[in-house]
């Protein structure tokens, strides 16, 4: 409250009068250039007076001529930084509060130093003893390099006087809103400003001679305030030197960013710090906020074994991908989305559901054009929506500090026993079993009535249920893009995802003679909803098998002893309005919905019950692990890594097709490839980062390493002779030996 005061009553006084009221022996000018000084100073206090045992805040402020600048307590890779020297009778003078520098960077790029322009308060705290009294004398000897294109130093000889006294009240001076100003840009403890951060090597530990990468990384904050290579500026560290490269903002990160250094450690240090320091600049919540960073630093002694760890993440993003993200825009992003959302169509996860839309057109294909595309646009609406909860689910949980990527929602036992529910249920419907609409008289068949706008919008929301587990091509891409942006983008990429997975149905039924090409409805269409109903019956197989191996074999009896009750509820509601007794239909139906909810809610299948996840066979490879792919990689081998997991079946279809194929299992063989396999059928923190370093938001990818460089990523969709091709040109001098 007392410095608020201050600060008001400085406002109050102007700036302007008390630099005026400057004792001539605080003012000086210095840095002569052919007779006219390129530098002033003045020497401010924060108070004219002071208590005993109290702080006063001095501070040397310096104003250059324009073009002209002075140097940050490191000055960089030329230059030299002010030295101050404050002489106090009894007062201890605290260090400089160094605000947060500029940087400066020579067009050739072969220099970067660190200062400022125009006006800098290099300010320190004086704490006065107890006992002192009197006027003091506050006097400064500074020295100071000054540059434009050439360096001049310059000195500085100030002084002023101070009363220091029992009865001395706040009374601050007009110099007070300076000391707040520049404050306000001196960089705080990274504890106190609750970051997340995090220093990446290139290799486990520097030794001297090395010449290394390295990236600052900087979790769930918005954009810097400036190009992410002048975000971070570092400090002097003994035996090494840095140079900020650029950044990036890789997905993993939600929403944060890394600024890509580079370093090298003399041949002749020593084994110096053993800590990366330096201050950062970011952006949260509207303002800025300038941070200590003081991380560790690997060291190790000339010669000593260190392992390499390379990352892309280590290299900085092309400058132009800076503020997309992921290096394509956002316009070619949406237009991936939208294809990719087309191609899900192909995929087998919505085929079902597709062939249910086919067999509503055939009962439709007679109806007015009005009424067709009223359908298609409830099913698009459906699509849309359930597109939107999912970004709106994605939003939340990054928000809540959980990163997540696509289909990950397959992960959680729970929603694979819900979505075997639905199925089971629709399928019931099919069957004949029952009628969607609750009033009965309207329920009588199983022809037009029940191909009403509402059920379109339930299997729209169905298909977006069933397409997760897939992916396709453009897919991953467009999604990986969306969760490296921010929450508008997100929503902007999953609906665009959406748009394509409708647009085939809503084409049709925008274009009444594609409807007409659809059979006339007729008996068959009884039997295609058997057959469709069987199919929905075979999907709900394939999600017990995909909750045993991930919660085991109870939890799948028990979903099984689930389903079978919930199946003849159906049945008991469905002959209720069969029998046309619309109140008991009602009734049934209520309590139907409320036990299976209750029902489900008490499944043994929450994560913290699931059983670990099994072992892999000698021809999946060894499990995943980052470390033991580096070290792989070391030992010369060619490096065969793919991400799957049980709930993807385009990842199934590309095991079964390609990987599993007898050509492909030679190839691998004959050429050496250590395989490794990350299993993502349950949530795994390193895989998800894994997925994020290459963009990719969920399963598949597939990575070939040859013996150096950077891995050939794959595409989602696998043929045998695009995967041999990418083994032979990843590990050709393998095959010249055998």
């Amino acid at each position: 409250m007392p410095r608020l005061l201050l600060f008001l009553l400085a406002l109050v006084a102007g700036a302007p009068q008390a630099r005026a009221a400057l004792p001539e022996s605080a003012h000086g000018t210095t840095a002569s250039d052919r007779g006219n000084p390129r530098l002033e100073g003045s020497l401010l206090v924060d108070r004219d007076a002071v208590r005993p045992g109290e702080t006063l805040h001095v501070g040397l402020l310096l104003e250059m001529d324009p073009h002209w600048h002075v140097y940050w307590r490191n000055p960089g890779q030329s230059g030299a930084a002010p030295q101050l020297h404050w002489k106090l009778e009894g007062a201890d003078v605290g260090p400089v509060a160094w605000p947060f520098p500029e940087v400066f960077r020579q067009s050739d790029g072969f220099i970067t130093t660190y200062g400022y322009t125009d006006q800098v308060l290099l300010a320190s705290p004086a704490a006065f003893r107890a006992g002192t009294g009197g006027t003091v004398e506050v006097r400064l000897d500074a020295d100071v390099l000054v540059c434009e294109i050439q360096c001049i130093p310059g000195e500085l000889h100030l002084s002023r006087p101070v009363r220091v006294a029992a009865d001395a009240a706040d009374s601050p001076t007009a110099d007070f809103e300076t000391f707040e100003r520049f404050a306000a840009r001196v960089p705080r403890p990274a504890g106190d400003a609750e970051l997340g951060l995090e220093a990446l090597y290139s290799q486990s530990a520097i030794r001297p001679g090395d010449s290394f990468r390295a990236a600052l990384s900087v979790r769930e904050l918005g954009p810097a305030t400036r190009a992410l290579e002048d975000a971070f500026v570092p400090d002097r560290v003994d035996g090494v030197e840095w140079l900020a490269t650029g950044g990036q903002r890789p997905p993993f990160l939600g929403g944060g960013f890394l600024v890509t250094l580079k370093g090298s450690a003399p041949a002749d240090a020593s084994h110096g710090d053993s800590r990366l320091r330096g201050v950062l600049a970011v952006s949260r919540r509207g303002a800025q906020e300038f941070v200590e960073v003081d991380l560790p630093l690997p060291r190790a002694a000339a010669g000593a074994a260190v392992t390499t760890l390379d990352s892309p993440w280590l290299e900085p993003a092309p400058a132009a991908s800076d503020s997309s993200g992921g290096g394509i825009s956002l316009g070619r992003a949406i237009a991936l989305a939208l294809l990719g959302g087309l191609i899900l169509n192909a995929m087998p996860c919505v085929l079902p559901v597709l062939a249910i839309k086919v067999f509503g057109l055939a009962e439709l294909a007679q109806h007015g054009r009005g009424e067709i595309l009223r359908h298609g646009l409830a099913y698009t609406a459906g699509v849309l929506a359930s597109m939107a909860a999912l970004a709106g689910i994605v939003v939340a949980l990054r928000a809540a500090g959980t990163s997540v990527g696509w289909g990950f929602q397959f992960q959680e036992p729970l929603f694979i026993a819900a979505i075997a529910a639905v199925l089971v249920v629709f399928a019931l419907s099919l069957f004949g079993v029952f009628e969607f609409r609750l009033d009965a008289t309207r329920l009588a068949s199983a022809g037009a009535e029940a191909t009403g706008a509402r059920r379109s919008f339930f299997e729209g929301l169905l298909a977006v249920v069933l397409a997760t587990p897939c992916t396709a091509p453009f897919v991953g891409t467009a999604v990986g893009f969306a969760f490296a942006s921010s929450p508008a983008t997100i929503f902007a990429i999953f609906l665009a995802i959406g748009a394509g997975l409708a647009a085939p149905f809503l084409a049709v039924c925008a274009v009444p003679a594609w409807a007409r090409l659809v059979p006339r409805s007729g008996p068959w269409t009884l039997q295609l909803r058997a057959a469709l109903g069987f199919a929905l019956l075979g999907t709900v197989v394939w999600l017990l098998s995909v909750l045993g191996r991930s919660a085991g074999a109870d939890a799948q009896i028990a979903l099984l002893a689930y389903l079978c009750a919930l199946a003849a509820g159906v049945w008991i509601f469905g002959a209720l309005q069969q029998l046309e007794r619309v109140s008991p239909a009602r009734i049934a139906g209520i309590a139907l919905l409320a036990l299976g909810l209750l029902g489900l809610r008490a499944l043994p299948v929450s994560e913290s019950q699931a059983a670990p996840q099994g072992t892999q066979s000698e021809s999946e490879g060894r499990r995943f692990s980052a470390a033991d792919v580096s070290a792989a990689r070391a030992s010369g081998a060619p490096v065969f890594v793919y991400f799957t997991a049980d709930w993807c079946l385009t990842c199934k279809v590309n095991e079964h097709a390609v990987l599993e194929n007898a050509r492909v299992r030679g190839e691998l063989e004959r050429r050496g490839f250590a395989i490794f396999k990350g299993d993502w059928t349950r949530r795994d923190e390193a895989i998800r980062q894994e997925l994020a370093r290459f963009g990719k938001a969920g399963v598949p990818l597939y990575l070939v390493y040859g013996p150096s460089g950077q891995p050939i990523v794959l595409p989602e969709l696998l043929t045998v002779d695009l995967f041999i091709d990418a083994l032979q040109r990843a590990a050709p001098q393998t095959e010249e030996k055998t």
